[in-house]
């Protein structure tokens, strides 16, 4: 009868300490991911700063942008070719933003401010438009992108 005591609380203990481990897993494991979209939002910030950085130390490069919120600004092949650099940049960051809130890695939020982002870009640089015509045109395969859609929409807002 006393072994049949101890043998009860014994298994007691033990689903407690297991029930204590699933409870401290599941803490740490939402931890994890708190710190994981703080990286990330961390990581988007500093993508947005780096584009601000190069305008910043760039005195080229911000008077082109100047020259790009004129729509009926006349570019050299060098200049176009920095434009498309530009706005490529642009939209890689976009697309790493897009795939990070699609795999729950930011909050809607961060997205929203992305898709604000294009809409501002494209109207603040009304020259830059001819180029996300042609990086619409050239990547089909990025037609389910949800910034994709968001660069066609904007541009059907000016034809």
């Amino acid at each position: 009868m006393h072994i049949e005591r101890i043998d009860k609380w014994l298994t007691l203990l033990a689903n407690l300490g297991v029930l204590i481990g699933i409870v401290f897993l599941v803490v740490e494991v939402r931890q994890s991911n708190r710190i994981a979209v703080a990286a990330t939002e961390i990581s988007v910030r500093d993508q947005y700063r780096s584009h601000n950085e190069l305008v910043l130390a760039n005195d080229a490069i911000a008077e082109l942008l100047v020259k790009a919120a004129n729509a009926d600004g006349e570019f050299s092949e060098v200049e176009t070719e920095k434009l498309y650099a530009y706005l490529y940049g642009h939209i890689n960051t976009w697309k790493s933003i897009e795939i990070a809130y699609e795999n729950g890695m930011l909050p809607r939020t961060t997205f929203e401010v992305v898709l604000d982002d294009v809409r501002i870009i494209l109207n603040e640089y009304p020259a830059i438009r001819p180029l996300a015509r042609d990086w619409i045109a050239s990547y089909q395969s990025e037609a389910d992108s949800k910034i994709y859609a968001a660069i066609r929409d904007e541009l059907e807002r000016f034809d």
